[in-house]
C-alpha cells in the first residue's frame, strides 16, 4: 500500500472543465448555459474538496521515471526513513508480486 496518489483525477476534472466551457461558448440557449455553468462550478467545488481533504498539497515531480517508478523509488526511501529492514521489504514486494499473477 503506497501513499502517493497519481494526479491522474485532477487532469481529467480539469480536462472536463475545458471541455465543457468549449461546449458552452457555442451554446445559445440561456437555460442550458445556465445549466452547463452550474456542472462547471460542481466539478470545481468537487476537485476543491478533494484536494482539501488531502493531509497535504500535491506534489507534483517533473523528473525522469514514469509515474509507477517513481512511487516505487519512493517507496523504497520511505522504508528506510521508516527503519523498516530493507530485506523484509524486498521478501514482501516479492511475495505480493507472486500472489497478484
Amino acid at each position: 500500500m503506497t501513499n502517493f496518489l497519481p494526479a491522474g483525477i485532477i487532469k481529467d476534472t480539469i480536462t472536463d472543465i475545458h471541455q465543457k466551457s468549449l461546449e458552452l461558448k457555442k451554446e445559445r440557449n440561456l437555460i442550458r448555459l445556465q445549466q452547463g455553468i452550474t456542472e462547471i462550478e460542481d466539478m470545481a467545488l468537487d476537485l476543491a474538496i478533494f484536494l482539501e481533504k488531502l493531509s497535504c498539497e500535491p506534489l507534483i515531480y517533473t523528473g525522469p521515471g514514469t509515474t509507477e517508478e517513481v512511487i516505487k523509488r519512493l517507496d523504497w526511501a520511505l522504508t528506510f526513513g521508516e527503519e523498516i529492514d530493507p530485506a523484509e521489504f524486498l521478501k514482501y514486494n516479492r511475495e505480493k508480486k507472486r500472489n497478484n499473477k
